[in-house]
């Protein structure tokens, strides 16, 4: 069982430690830990973010990504419970569909406070907010894994169609990539992809760079949408269909002309492009994001770019066998004053988790193994599930800046967990179905 008392501040770790080993008892347990505590947060009506009450509540890139590696380990782990809580989830989270067709960012029980923030709306008994970009492309990603029928289709294909729409209308708006713009003076949330502290995103001379933001990876999830959509509407909608192919081929072409650059290390990926259309050269884990929205084994990447890419992100200056891939290089100076997202050191394991599946779906097998189990030493050293942590001097530590500090159970840690652990499990079982086959 795990023990979520620890102190902020772990056992001291010398520069030598090398990756936690667990016997396929201790992963067993631990994996049956993360099911139990999903199973908690995983509702017909909704998937809480995180145990913490201060995030105990519905967003939609969590619900997505969330439900995303729950239906991976299903592959491997049929649980019919599992699957229907978090297929109702997923698809009751489009009822929350803001009238432009985005997907929310937050819903959340209405309350007097946050109701006089201007950038929540109501609904019902709920606050609604859309400061992010990336949950809706996220969203027509993942939902149509949990389709099963033809009626099932057709009821979802026009909300699909209406967030596409606001997809298509952001991207022609902002230049041809799906972009936001700073929020001023309202209490929302500055940035809007992942990584959405205020200051996750500022040029070298820790100037803001000018909005509109188009995030790398966020052209990589709006590519993967309008390719798996021109597919499910070849035939019902052959027009449709082929404008969203057409659509995708074009952001691929541009993506790999604006986004690819070279420094003294290699080729790699901007972390974004600011409103000139300049690319933001910060070294971060964003593009490795880009591998995880493959679609059907291919990237938004070209194809003679990603073996560099794979190469960055698993150099010393990204990925750590000890914890997963930084949010931001090692030797990129970054002015995060919070630190949550991209102060010195931080590693979030959800997205070591997505990066990990894309290299393994992409054939970066020995790669990909590595950063599915890298994670498992904190969340040991933790006895928990964290959101996040940073490895400062030997040591791990939760963050805690004296008003913010990390969920020690965030759902999807617990997912993405679940998910690596099942494969592991995976080949017990087949090597113990082996051993005990015919001589």
């Amino acid at each position: 069982m795990i023990e979520g008392h620890r102190q902020a501040l772990v056992d001291p770790l010398s520069d030598a430690i090398k990756p936690v080993q667990m016997t396929p008892e201790e992963l067993s347990d631990l994996s049956n830990e993360a099911l139990s505590r999903i199973l908690n947060n995983v509702r017909e009506e909704g998937i809480s973010a995180s145990e913490d009450p201060r995030f105990h509540h519905r967003f939609g890139r969590d619900t997505f990504i969330n439900s995303y590696f729950i239906a991976e380990t299903v592959r491997h782990f049929p649980n019919p419970e599992l699957w229907h809580r978090t297929k109702r989830a997923a698809l009751n989270f489009w009822e929350y569909q803001l009238p432009n067709g985005q997907s929310p960012h937050e819903i959340k029980p209405f309350n007097e406070r946050d109701a006089r923030n201007r950038f929540y709306y109501r609904n019902g008994d709920n606050l609604v907010n859309d400061d992010s970009v990336d949950a809706t492309p996220l969203a027509l990603i993942v939902t149509p894994i949990f389709i099963e029928t033809e009626e099932e289709l057709e009821q979802f294909i026009p909300k699909a169609n209406k967030a596409l729409d606001w997809m298509i209308q952001n991207m022609e708006t902002y230049n041809g990539w799906l972009s936001y713009k700073y929020n001023h003076n309202n209490g929302g949330l500055r940035n809007q992809g992942w990584m959405d502290s205020k200051d996750s995103i500022k040029w070298k001379s820790n100037r803001f760079p000018p909005d509109p933001i188009a995030l790398v990876e966020v052209q990589a999830y709006a590519w993967k949408a309008l390719r798996v959509w021109s597919d499910i509407l070849q035939d019902r909608d052959p027009i449709r269909s082929r404008k969203l192919r057409e659509m995708a081929d074009d952001l691929k072409q541009r993506f790999n002309r604006n986004f690819i650059f070279e420094d003294e290390k290699g080729v790699y990926l901007a972390h974004g492009l600011d409103g000139s259309g300049s690319q933001i050269r910060s070294i971060s884990i964003n593009p490795g994001l880009c591998l995880w929205a493959n679609y059907k084994g291919e990237p938004i990447i070209k194809s003679e770019v990603i073996p560099s890419v794979v190469r960055r992100i698993m150099s010393e200056e990204l990925f750590d066998e000890t914890a997963g891939i930084r949010t931001f290089g090692r030797y990129q100076r970054t002015f995060d004053k919070e630190g949550y997202h991209s102060g010195k050191n931080v590693f979030w394991p959800v997205t070591s988790y997505m990066i990990a599946d894309g290299l393994i779906k992409l054939g970066f097998v020995q790669e990909g193994e590595k950063v599915r189990r890298a994670p498992r030493t904190a969340i040991k050293l933790f006895g928990s599930f964290i959101e996040q942590f940073t490895v400062e001097n030997g040591s791990y530590v939760l963050f805690h800046n004296g008003s913010k500090k990390s969920c020690r159970n965030q759902t999807w840690t617990m997912a993405g967990f679940y998910w690596e652990s099942s494969m592991d499990l995976e080949l017990s079982k087949e090597k113990v179905l082996v051993s005990n086959g015919p001589s």
